[in-house]
């Protein structure tokens, strides 16, 4: 049950998911590096979404409205993506009754990742007509899976400073 005090709470978790997204486009120039920035954004609707179940569909899909916007996608793609497999994942969940083993974690998260990269890039190729190269999300997968060992670690910090008081 939600009260007053853990509105901004909620908020705040949320400003970081979009400051994510918008560090996740940003222009950095490390030796080729642009286009295969780390996934943070989506570490953070696996964590929140899937894991936590603190963000709604609706904050999801404008999250995607967002990222598709920044990025120069059509709109819509990303924000499909995301809540396709939010649904795929929670379902899994119920009917798994996964519970908090982290490897278990981690390996639904390499798994949540793929299927989103797979997703996007068959979805951008039949839109846009043409097959894009596959080493960049084949890079951000293995990026993405292996910085999620530390996201995960600072989500449960996060979570810990204001979701539970």
């Amino acid at each position: 049950m939600l009260n007053q005090n853990s509105l901004p709470r909620i908020a705040a978790l949320h400003l970081i998911a979009i400051l994510f997204v918008i560090f996740n486009i940003s222009d950095i120039r490390i030796a080729g590096l642009t286009s295969v920035i780390p996934l943070f954004d989506l570490m953070m609707i696996f964590y929140f979404a899937v894991f936590k179940n603190v963000f709604s569909i609706w904050f999801i899909f404008l999250l995607g409205i967002w990222c598709d916007a920044l990025n120069g996608n059509p709109l819509g793609i990303t924000s499909l993506c995301y809540i396709l497999l939010v649904k795929l994942f929670l379902a899994m969940n119920i009917r798994m009754m996964i519970q908090e083993n982290f490897d278990q974690l981690w390996r639904q998260f390499i798994a949540f990742c793929f299927l989103f990269l797979l997703m996007k890039w068959t979805m951008l190729s039949i839109f846009n007509g043409a097959v894009y190269a596959v080493i960049s999300p084949l890079v951000q997968l293995a990026l993405s899976s292996v910085l999620y060992v530390v996201m995960h670690k600072f989500f449960d910090y996060l979570g810990q400073k204001l979701l539970e008081k």
